[in-house]
C-alpha cells in the first residue's frame, strides 16, 4: 500500500531543499571550503534554528576564516564540530605533556649535578680532612650555587605541575562539553535523537515485563509554517517555548528529547497505553493553550498544534523496533488521527485512533 506523503510533510521536504540550496549557494558566494563541519555551520544559521550563529556568521564579513569559522561552530557546539574539539583538545594536552617531560628531564639533570658535586665534596674530605679553610669554601660555594638552581627548578617544576593540572581540568570540562554536544540538542537544550537512542538502549537492558515503558513521539504541528511566514527568529521563540513546556511536564524518571525540526520524543516508564494516551492528551491541550504574539501585532496571537504517535515496548524489543513503531503511529496521527497508537496492523494500513477528544 502507497502512502500519500501529507501536505506539510510536502512543505517540509520543499523547505528542507530550499535550505540546502541557499547554503550551497552561500558557501559558494564566500569562498568557503566544502567540509562536512562547514555545510552544518550555515545549515543551522541559514535555517533560523540559532539566531546567534547567524548573526556571528554575518559577523565575519565575507571570505572569512576557516579558524574564525570553525570558532563559531566550537562556539555553539555544533555536532560536527565535535570531533574538531577533541582534536584540539588532544593535541593541547599533548603539548602540555611534552613540556612537562622536558622540564622534568632537566630537573633530572640538575639533580644529577648537585648530587655529582656533593660526591666530590665527600671524596675532598675523605681524602683531605685538614683542608684549607679556603679550598672548603670554595666548594661549599659551588655547592651553595648548584643547590640554589636546583630549588629553582624545583620550584619552576611545581609551578608549571599546577598550570598544567589546571589546564588538564579545562580540557576535561571543554572535552565533556563535545561529548554533551554530540547528545544535546543546540536549539533547545534537550537531549537529541542519538541520546534517545542511548537511553532506550539502556532501558531496554534492564527493562522487567511489570514495568513497560512507552514511546511518545510527538510533532509540534505548525512551526514550520510559523518560520515560513513570519520568520525564523519568531518560530525560534515558539520552539523555546514549546522546550520548556515540555521539559516542565515529564516526571523525574521520564525522558523527553527533540527527535526531529518539530518532532520531540517522551519516554515515560511503568505506563499503561491508556496512561500514554492521557499523557498525551495533557500534552496536546497545553500546546493548544500557548499564545505566541507577533512583532507588531500585539493583538494577534499564532497558536500551534500537536500530533502524536505511541508505543509500549515488548520484550526483547530493541530502541530501533519501539522509534519505528512511534514513527508509523506518527504518521497516522498526522493524517488527522491527532492520538494514534501503534498496532501491529499499523503497517498494513489499520490502526487504533484517538480522536480530539481523546485524553
Amino acid at each position: 500500500m502507497t502512502r500519500q506523503v501529507p501536505a506539510d510533510a510536502g512543505r517540509s521536504q520543499a523547505r528542507q531543499a530550499a535550505i540546502i540550496l541557499k547554503v550551497a549557494h552561500a558557501m559558494s558566494a564566500h569562498g568557503i571550503a566544502a567540509l562536512p563541519r562547514n555545510y552544518e555551520l550555515f545549515y543551522e544559521a541559514l535555517s533560523g534554528r540559532l539566531p546567534q550563529l547567524s548573526r556571528d556568521l554575518a559577523a565575519l564579513g565575507h571570505n572569512p576564516q576557516q579558524d574564525s569559522l570553525d570558532a563559531l561552530g566550537l562556539k555553539h557546539h555544533l555536532v560536527s564540530h565535535a570531533a574538531l574539539a577533541a582534536g584540539r583538545t588532544r593535541a593541547a594536552a599533548q603539548e602540555i605533556l611534552a613540556d612537562m617531560a622536558g622540564k622534568l628531564k632537566l630537573a633530572l639533570t640538575q639533580k644529577q649535578t648537585f648530587k655529582i658535586e656533593l660526591d666530590r665534596f665527600a671524596r675532598r674530605l675523605a681524602a683531605d680532612p685538614v683542608a684549607g679553610l679556603s679550598d672548603f669554601a670554595d666548594d661549599a660555594a659551588r655547592l651553595r650555587e648548584t643547590a640554589g638552581r636546583l630549588m629553582n627548578e624545583e620550584n619552576a617544576l611545581q609551578h608549571a605541575l599546577e598550570t598544567s593540572a589546571q589546564r588538564m581540568a579545562e580540557f576535561e570540562g571543554d572535552l565533556a562539553e563535545s561529548r554533551r554536544s554530540l547528545t544535546r540538542d543546540a536549539a533547545t537544550g534537550l537531549p537529541n535523537r542519538l541520546a534517545l537512542t542511548a537511553k532506550l538502549d539502556s532501558i531496554l537492558e534492564t527493562e522487567r515485563a511489570d514495568q513497560p515503558i512507552a514511546l511518545l513521539l510527538v510533532s509540534v504541528q505548525g512551526l514550520h509554517e510559523m518560520a515560513e511566514r513570519h520568520g525564523g527568529a519568531v518560530a525560534a521563540k515558539a520552539l523555546a517555548k514549546v522546550s520548556a513546556l515540555f521539559r516542565k511536564s515529564i516526571k523525574k524518571n521520564d525522558f523527553v528529547a527533540r527527535a526531529g525540526q518539530q518532532e520531540f520524543a517522551f519516554v515515560c516508564r511503568d505506563v499503561s497505553l491508556e496512561n500514554a494516551e492521557a499523557i498525551a492528551g495533557r500534552l496536546r491541550q497545553s500546546v493548544e493553550e500557548l499564545k505566541f504574539t507577533l512583532p507588531g501585532r500585539a493583538h494577534t496571537a499564532e497558536t500551534l498544534s500537536l500530533a502524536a504517535g505511541i508505543t509500549i515496548a515488548q520484550p526483547a524489543s530493541t530502541s530501533a523496533d519501539v522509534i519505528n513503531q512511534a514513527e508509523l503511529a506518527l504518521a497516522g496521527a498526522r493524517d488527522g488521527a491527532s492520538i494514534l497508537g501503534y498496532s501491529a496492523a499499523l503497517g498494513r494500513g489499520h490502526g487504533r485512533t484517538y480522536g480530539q477528544s481523546a485524553a
